[in-house]
């Protein structure tokens, strides 16, 4: 069975900083991403920075996320479709990391240092 992994917009630029993408592509993980990640880089206005997140969001699967509110956040359409769709949510979203904690227990959240530590090493 294949791990399935959604990384949150800040997990992308972790995976930019230490530069991860190739071992990410090598531990054969199935990563998947929805349209309020490609959202968020697409709001970077450092185009250079964001054209190699987009690069790296690209490499994942995407996903329908599930229907939400018009006015939903994006951390809570991040939340949800994780929830549905992944094994492990990794994001260093202390605030969200909480949140999940309470409305999707099933759902492994990590940090980015914890995902590298545990995957990639």
């Amino acid at each position: 069975m294949t791990l399935r992994v959604m990384f949150d917009s800040n997990a992308y630029d972790a995976i930019l900083k230490n530069g991860d993408s190739e071992r990410i592509k090598a531990a054969h993980l199935e990563v998947i991403r929805t349209d309020a990640q490609e959202d968020e880089i697409a709001q970077i206005r450092d185009g250079f920075k964001r054209n190699q997140l987009m690069s790296l969001f690209m490499m994942g699967q995407p996903v329908v996320a599930p229907g939400m509110p018009w006015n939903a956040s994006r951390d809570l359409i991040i939340g949800t479709t994780a929830a549905m769709y992944a094994d492990i949510l990794v994001t260093d979203d202390r605030q969200l990391i909480v949140q999940l904690a309470k409305t999707a227990p099933a759902l492994r959240v990590l940090t980015y240092e914890d995902f590298r530590t545990e995957f990639l090493t």
